[in-house]
């Protein structure tokens, strides 16, 4: 029997996460139980009787998983939906983006380190001879700073304005999971993923 409930998208998020992990479950136990079931010999019937009562109970899992899987997909089409219409997967490929840009200039700034040298302090630099150490010789190098003083101030303020948008983004996407979607899904499906509880 199914039981519509009205719930946040941060919510189904988590329900859908929950009921995948179960899925998971089930599933990993009738894969080991179906195909990884040893004995070392025969000990009679009752070891007979408790293998085919095993494989009864595996096989009763299959329609559990089943609905499950049906349930999560059913889950996340509606929270697709949901997340279109509000405008949240718009604001997610933005989130993407201005991460990606953090990311990167938060690696090239760290990376802008006092031991590089200036590209003008090169003619003042020893020329370094290929070490001579075993197998794996290879020429003495010194690390060259080629980002010029400007670049490296205008990312560091450009690194200042994506996270303040970033956070702004994040806080867009915060506020619409707070708007509720009603599913309907079987009272064992929201069982399973902690809706209801059972007497």
């Amino acid at each position: 029997m199914n039981k519509t409930y009205r719930l946040t998208l941060n919510r189904w998020h988590k329900v859908a996460e929950r009921l995948s992990r179960r899925a998971n479950d089930i599933a990993e136990e009738v894969r080991a139980g179906f195909n990884q079931t040893e004995v070392m010999g025969h000990l009679g019937e009752d070891q007979q009787a408790r293998l085919r009562t095993e494989g009864e109970r595996l096989a009763a899992l299959m329609p559990v998983l089943f609905d499950l899987q049906s349930a999560i997909a059913q889950i996340r089409k509606a929270l697709g939906s949901a997340n279109e219409a509000t405008g949240i997967s718009s604001n997610l490929a933005e989130l993407d983006m201005l991460n990606k840009q953090l990311r990167l200039m938060e690696s090239l700034i760290n990376g802008q380190e006092a031991g590089l040298v200036g590209i003008d302090e090169l003619p003042n630099l020893p020329v370094r001879v290929q070490e001579e150490r075993g197998l794996f010789a290879r020429p003495s190098t010194f690390r060259v700073r080629v980002m010029p003083d400007s670049a490296l101030e205008a990312y560091r303020q450009k690194l200042e304005a994506v996270r303040t948008e970033s956070f702004a983004v994040a806080d867009q996407i915060a506020a619409r999971n707070r708007e509720a979607l009603p599913i309907s899904i079987s009272e064992d499906v929201a069982r399973l993923a902690g809706l209801t509880i059972s007497p």
